[in-house]
C-alpha cells in the first residue's frame, strides 16, 4: 500500500504539481525512468517532513530515483523558472512587503552564517509578498547580512512591474533608500524610530498606520514556508539543492492560494 500524498498537500495541489513540474527524461538506451506522480510523492515527503532520502514511505518510487529526478530539475534551474512564472502571473505587487526569516543551518562554508537577532548559524531568506500575501519574489543570504541589502534585488527583480507601497519595519531604515524610491514613485510605509530624520526644515516621510496594519500577511508567509521542514532547518551542503526546496515550497502555497 502506498503513501498517501494528500496528507501533505490537497488533491487539487498534487494534481497542478504534476501538471507544472517536468516530466523525467527518458533516456535512449537503459531501464524506463520511473513515472513523475510517485517522484513528486517522494520529494514532498522530504520537503514537508524533513526525511532523509533513504527514509520516505512506500511510493512507488525509491528514495534513490526521487533524489535523482529532484537534481535533474534543481540542475536544469526549473524549479525557479517555475516558480518566477508562476509569481508574475499571480501575485500583484501595487502594494506589497519585505521581511526576511533566517533558517537553521549546520556551520557550512557558503551561504551561512551567524545571525545575532537571532542567535544562531543559519541561511536568511527575504521574502517580498504582494497585497495579498503571495511571495512575489525571494532572495537568499548569510545570516549576518543586513536586511536592507535585499531590498534592491527586489525592486529589479520584479522592475516594470508598478510598486505604490512598500510596507517596511523599522530594521529597514535608510534615508537615501526611501528618497530614491520616493523619487521613482514607491512610498515606503515605515514606522520611524525615536531619533530618525529629526530635522526641522524639508518635507517629512508619512506612515500610514491602516495600510501598515496588512503587514502580517508576510509574517504569515514566513510560517508558511517553515511549516515545510527541510526549508525550516537547512541539511543541504550545496546553496543550490537548498534553494530549490525554497521554490518547490513556494510553488505549493501559490497553488494552494489559487
Amino acid at each position: 500500500m502506498y503513501y498517501d500524498v494528500t496528507k501533505l498537500v490537497s488533491k487539487k495541489v498534487f494534481t497542478n504539481l504534476l501538471l507544472v513540474l517536468p516530466t523525467p527524461r527518458q533516456k535512449r538506451f537503459g531501464r524506463k525512468r520511473v513515472e513523475k506522480k510517485p517522484l513528486i510523492a517522494g520529494i514532498l515527503q522530504v520537503l514537508k517532513h524533513g526525511l532523509p532520502w533513504n527514509s520516505i514511505a512506500a511510493c512507488g518510487a525509491s528514495g534513490v530515483s526521487c533524489w535523482r529526478y529532484f537534481q535533474e530539475i534543481q540542475r536544469r534551474g526549473k524549479l525557479k523558472l517555475i516558480y518566477e512564472a508562476l509569481a508574475g502571473e499571480t501575485t500583484d505587487v501595487v502594494e506589497g512587503a519585505i521581511d526576511t526569516t533566517t533558517a537553521t543551518s549546520f556551520h557550512f562554508r557558503r551561504l551561512c552564517g551567524y545571525d545575532g537577532k537571532h542567535r544562531k548559524y543559519g541561511t536568511k531568506i527575504s521574502l517580498f509578498s504582494d497585497k495579498g500575501g503571495l511571495p512575489a519574489d525571494v532572495n537568499f543570504g548569510k545570516g549576518q547580512a543586513y536586511d536592507g541589502v535585499f531590498v534592491a534585488g527586489h525592486l529589479k527583480k520584479t522592475a516594470g512591474r508598478r510598486k505604490r507601497v512598500l510596507n517596511l519595519d523599522k530594521m529597514y531604515t535608510n534615508l537615501e533608500m526611501r528618497r530614491r524610491l520616493r523619487k521613482s514613485g514607491t512610498q515606503v510605509n515605515m514606522e520611524m524610530r525615536k531619533g530618525d530624520y529629526i530635522r526641522k526644515r524639508g518635507p517629512k516621510f508619512s506612515f500610514n498606520k491602516e495600510k501598515y496594519q496588512v503587514r502580517f500577511l508576510i509574517e504569515r508567509l514566513n510560517a508558511w514556508i517553515k511549516n515545510f521542514w527541510r526549508v525550516r532547518v537547512r541539511r543541504d551542503y550545496k546553496p543550490a539543492i537548498y534553494k530549490a526546496f525554497v521554490y518547490l515550497a513556494l510553488i505549493i502555497v501559490l497553488l494552494r492560494q489559487n
